[in-house]
């Protein structure tokens, strides 16, 4: 049957039509603007606003909020660390729960746990807007990223009472078979019409160089590993050797996050190892020679460095020989030009075992800048970084711009692995994944590998 038989002169929607013929939604409203532009129906649209739970808002609709679990399983008189454990949150739900349990008062956490009283806006917003489509605590949820709102469109159609004429837009080998086709009547084909331009998709630029990165670097026995973005300075910092009273711990050098302004450390005995390697330092090290303080290296940040995650690897146990590398995104305020900006990407990795020495770091970041990145001319430099020693900086030509610094590296300091319980040699480094990116693409402003210009993109690549 025709798509117009199911249609009467009454409103009938176009989701109704697309189940009664068995016909793609977006089919059945191709078909109708074409019978709208014959007069044979006439359409009107409606718009309504919907709204459902997200994948957290329904994983919390199932087993409750991170801050009514950390209720039911906290005790008065404990430590939060110990009621965090019995809760087996997450690491990010940890924050959340804290965060929501202060804003509902539902836990007093001064000293040790006190329970209030049992307040769970949420779960009741959840169960609410799931059953009856609407909460009064509707904004709590959005707030939380729990639900999420839009715009459903419909489409009604009905008849407007004319006589359908049959015209074929093709010929058919049924129809020269019979012979119909001396009586149809076919659609015009208009040559002269100027058709748009296509343009076919492609993956972008940047993103492609970068996959390319990563499976280079897989080849070469490199394992991918990950870390979050949000960081603490324990991790950034304090592991990696970092004095806290170092000016990369200023405003200037860091992104703080303002809520929350502080996360939790629960590995007692790797931060009391941190602490002594700061204050009094490791076998063969008279470390900084200050008080370490906790809360510090507890407040929250963008990550800076992707060295962050080799600490966490670190931390996790490497099992020699290691080789381990990352494509993270990292954080800095900074002066914007064609070489900086505040976010980039940066490829950090590390490489585990007894017999690792500085000539094979250097072999490895010469096979990364010339074989992978296709540079044509680095050099080395002597440099300096809290967390290595030996180290080194290394420089690319880039055409028409000069020399520009692409990296550092070198191997972790004692004071780094034996701290974190590594005792190999490790070689580090991290480079500029964006800046190499001006090699191989040939651009000449890194602000342009982020650029959402079409038509830039259209051209350039």
């Amino acid at each position: 049957m025709a798509l117009l038989d199911f249609i009467t002169n009454d409103w009938i929607e176009v989701s109704t039509l697309s189940l009664k013929t068995k016909t793609p939604e977006s089919s059945i409203s191709s078909q109708v603007e074409m019978l709208e532009r014959d007069e044979l129906v006439e359409l009107k649209w409606s718009e309504e606003k919907k709204t459902e739970l997200t994948k957290e808002g329904l994983k919390y609709l199932e087993i409750g909020t991170p801050e009514k679990r950390l209720y039911e399983k906290a005790e008065d008189g404990v430590f939060l660390n110990e009621a965090l454990k019995k809760s087996s949150l997450t690491d990010d739900e940890k924050a959340i729960a804290i965060k929501w349990s202060k804003e509902f008062k539902t836990i007093d956490f001064r000293q040790k746990i006190k329970r209030l009283k049992e307040n769970f806006v949420a779960d009741e917003a959840l169960k609410e807007l799931k059953e009856n489509g609407f909460t009064k605590w509707l904004s709590i949820l959005e707030k939380r990223g729990l639900c999420q709102s839009k715009a459903v469109k419909k489409i009604f159609v009905r008849k407007t009472g004319l006589k359908q004429e049959r015209v074929a837009t093709q010929l058919t080998p049924e129809m020269i078979r019979t012979g119909e086709w001396r009586n149809a009547k076919f659609k015009e084909y208009d040559l002269n019409t100027l058709i748009a331009p296509v343009q076919g998709g492609k993956k972008q630029a940047y993103l492609e160089f970068l996959h390319r990165i990563k499976e280079e670097l897989i080849s070469l026995g490199f394992e991918e590993t990950h870390g979050p973005l949000v960081e603490l300075e324990f991790y950034n910092l304090d592991a990696l050797f970092m004095a806290q009273d170092h000016p990369s711990r200023e405003m200037h050098d860091l992104f703080r996050v303002k809520e929350p302004e502080f996360g939790i450390l629960e590995d007692e005995r790797l931060i009391q190892r941190v602490k002594k390697a700061h204050e009094k330092g490791v076998e063969g090290s008279k470390g900084w020679g200050y008080k370490w303080s906790e809360k510090t290296a507890s407040r929250t940040i963008l990550r800076s460095q992707g060295t962050a995650i080799s600490a966490r690897n670190m931390i996790k146990g490497l099992k020699p020989p290691a080789k381990l590398f990352s494509i993270s995104r990292v954080f800095r305020p900074d002066e914007i030009d064609w070489k900086h900006f505040i976010e980039f990407y940066q490829c950090e990795g590390i490489v585990a075992d007894e017999s690792v020495n500085f000539s094979q770091l250097l072999g490895y970041l010469k096979q990364f800048m010339v074989d992978i990145a296709k540079a044509k001319r680095v050099k080395f430099f002597p440099s300096y970084f809290p967390f290595t020693e030996p180290s080194v900086e290394f420089f690319a030509e880039v055409p028409g711009k000069g020399w520009i610094e692409m990296g550092g590296a070198g191997i972790f300091r004692p004071e780094v692995t034996k701290m974190l319980g590594v005792d190999v040699p490790v070689l580090a480094w991290g480079i500029g994944i964006d800046r190499l990116a001006l090699l191989n693409l040939g651009i000449m402003d890194i602000r342009d590998l982020f650029s959402q210009d079409i038509n830039f993109l259209e051209d350039r690549w």
